[in-house]
């Protein structure tokens, strides 16, 4: 392993939305992908992140050695990834995914590679059939995050409760009492889901991984040091979860606000 000099830009990642397309087409242009895509199996609800890249290109480089001697060498440190980016899991979600995800490497029992590539992803796509695959059921068994917003009939219900008309003034009173569900199957809200945007440590370290060869380490121990990282940041770092369980409650607050309703309970 070896350090660069000065400063440089290390590789930037653009996303895609269909990883499965990007992973068939880099081998047909000659560009040589990793065995696997790392995250969860491709699915009808992307969730969390997906991530590929190309191996990194093998260099020629003149190494220096101590007695100033120039040994003729090789390094791989160009790689290009990419990534596509599904549902933001609630901690439940999250720990359904790590347990599925470890379920998976373990059965397999070694290192990801060329050869056991199709038999991994067979027993990943058994595994996470155990993970609810549709909205509705992910947002029933709060899975996810999720952003709410009224509809048009809602709005326009909205905007008439200065009519008085008895059945429009009945059908407002009507949907003060309703809950999110039921404004939700009433047609009043509609949702989506919330994009994860952050970052999977797993995932990232079988993309450098794929870029060691076959005499890489495949187990690691390690910890983490949240104080510490802190402390030389300056700032405390926000926690995702907090962060999207945020932006789902202010997405409910705004439709309680533009549907004109007193309480909105969820």
């Amino acid at each position: 392993m070896v350090a660069f000099k000065g400063p440089h830009i290390n590789h930037l990642t653009p996303r895609t939305l269909n990883i499965d397309v990007v992973q068939t087409a880099m081998a047909e242009h000659n560009m040589m992908p990793k065995a696997v895509i790392e995250g969860p199996p491709p699915r009808h609800c992307p969730i969390l992140l997906r991530q590929t890249s190309f191996k990194a290109l093998e260099e020629k480089i003149a190494f220096v050695s101590n007695g100033g001697q120039i040994i003729p060498g090789h390094h791989t440190a160009r790689f290009g990834e990419i990534e596509q980016r599904g549902a933001a899991l609630t901690a439940k979600g999250r720990n359904l995914y790590d347990h599925l995800l470890q379920s998976a490497q373990d059965q397999l029992n070694v290192p990801v590679n060329e050869n056991n590539a199709a038999q991994y992803s067979a027993i990943l796509s058994e595994k996470f059939s155990q993970f609810p695959d549709d909205y509705p059921t992910m947002r029933a068994e709060k899975l996810a995050f999720f952003r709410y917003f009224p509809t048009e009939k809602g709005l326009i219900t909205a905007s008439i409760q200065e009519i008085q008309e008895i059945q429009e003034i009945q059908e407002i009173q009507e949907i003060q009492e309703m809950t999110l569900d039921e404004l939700i199957d009433n047609g009043f809200i509609q949702y989506e889901p919330l994009v994860y945007e952050d970052f999977l440590p797993v995932s990232a370290a079988g993309i450098f991984q794929s870029n060691l060869g076959e005499k890489g380490q495949s187990h690691f121990t390690g910890h983490s040091n949240k104080a510490d990282f802190q402390r030389d940041l300056g700032i405390a770092v926000i926690d995702e979860l907090q962060l999207y369980e945020a932006t789902q409650q202010r997405s409910v607050a705004e439709c309680a606000a533009a549907l004109k309703l007193t309480l909105l309970s969820q």
